[in-house]
């Protein structure tokens, strides 16, 4: 890690805030939680997380990105103090309706989506159903998501994604940062993802499991008039670069990958200078 990802790394991180959404969709509160930083009149960049992940794991995002940009990022509902689903297996396109309400409270007309890993699916399914709030997509770590799989599949798969959001021991939970990221990752990295699964809740768990079965994401990014941008790293064991990035980076017209060599499954955290750089440049169109 350089002089620079350390000090990404280091910063505070922005206050949780809440706002409550006229969505029928979301239980009790109907509250999304979020974190914000930068001038509120500057380009906004809207950042969604990975299954088990939060806002927090944007850190080095909002100490990077918010100099020049309005930088939200949510916690989705289910996950922390985000109200969960009052429907019982939502699809991707409800919880990308549900970034449009945030959006749309927060006076955001149009942004810079980013997507990691899980969250990917959402940028992408949001990228392709609102094109006119979408200025640029950014996918990292993507995932092609489970709804290709054929029906005998489906059970076996969705039961083991159960299964690994179970309460984890400490040995468990260690060998799920060591699944995460890459072998020499520095031990700042290492404790950072280990906490991020603690904003987790049941319920946001298994409504997330259960969207994975709802898109395909190498077909959603097929219709997405907005430029996409693809960031994966070379020793990602969660959604390696054949399986996952590739499909998406080829069904996605005119994209363009960026291969971040010796980085595991989260690049934000991994390699958070080179992956804000990707960002402001997507952002400011210069892909």
């Amino acid at each position: 890690m350089t002089e620079t990802d350390n000090r990404l790394l280091d910063t505070a991180l922005p206050a949780v805030e809440q706002i409550t959404l006229n969505l029928d969709a979301l239980d009790g509160k109907r509250a999304i939680s979020y974190r914000a930083a930068g001038d509120v009149n500057a380009p906004p960049i809207v950042l969604l997380h990975g299954i088990g992940s939060n806002s927090a794991g944007y850190r080095a995002q909002f100490a990077g990105l918010a100099a020049h940009h309005r930088v939200i990022a949510w916690n989705a509902p289910g996950y922390g103090e985000s109200s969960p689903f009052a429907i019982p297996a939502p699809r991707a396109t409800d919880y990308a309706e549900v970034v449009m309400a945030l959006m749309t409270a927060l006076g955001i007309a149009r942004a810079t989506l980013v997507g990691s890993s899980w969250g990917s699916v959402i940028a992408a399914t949001f990228a392709a159903r609102y094109k006119r709030a979408t200025h640029a997509l950014v996918l990292s770590a993507p995932n092609v998501a489970r709804g290709h799989l054929a029906e005998e599949a489906r059970a076996a798969a969705r039961e083991a994604l159960m299964k690994s959001g179970a309460a984890q021991s400490p040995e468990a939970r260690a060998a799920v940062v060591d699944a995460l990221v890459a072998p020499h990752t520095d031990p700042l990295v290492r404790a950072l993802v280990a906490r991020l699964r603690d904003a987790v809740t049941p319920a946001g768990w298994r409504h997330a499991v259960d969207m994975l079965f709802s898109a395909y994401t190498p077909a959603v990014v097929a219709s997405v008039e907005a430029p996409v941008s693809v960031i994966i790293g070379t020793l990602d064991r969660i959604a390696p670069i054949d399986e996952h990035a590739r499909p998406i980076h080829a069904a996605a017209p005119g994209s363009t990958m960026h291969v971040l060599d010796g980085i595991g499954h989260m690049p934000k955290l991994e390699a958070p200078d080179a992956f804000n750089a990707i960002v402001l440049a997507a952002a400011a169109g210069m892909e």
